[in-house]
């Protein structure tokens, strides 16, 4: 008997296999670097500080009823829409008010 050297051969799957691997390690490395340079752009949006404030305090005067109050707090608005948007922030059940009382109206 004489020793013959065995040589290593690669079936086709397993030439794919060692071709393939690498390269679908590749791409996926390639998305992960893509989205650590892209995804932080889109944090940034979100952190941004807010404009100017939405609502504003305002004291009911003697005989100041809720129809002036809101149209001095938004005069290009319908009025009645105003009025709805005070008494939701303010938690109003009727448009009755109190000299001295505080109000939040929206901010135009």
């Amino acid at each position: 008997m004489t020793a013959r050297a065995s040589a290593l051969r690669l079936t086709r799957r397993g030439r794919l296999l060692l071709i393939g691997l690498p390269f679908v390690a590749g791409a996926a490395a390639l998305l992960v670097v893509a989205a650590v340079f892209l995804l932080p752009a889109t944090v940034n949006a979100s952190t941004d500080p807010v404009g100017s404030p939405v609502t504003r305090s305002v004291t009911v005067q003697a005989d100041q009823s809720l129809w002036e109050i809101a149209v001095a707090a938004d005069p290009q608005r319908d009025t009645r829409e105003v009025m709805s948007d005070i008494a939701e922030l303010n938690g109003l059940s009727s448009p009755q008010l109190s000299a001295g009382q505080v109000l939040e109206v929206p901010a135009h």
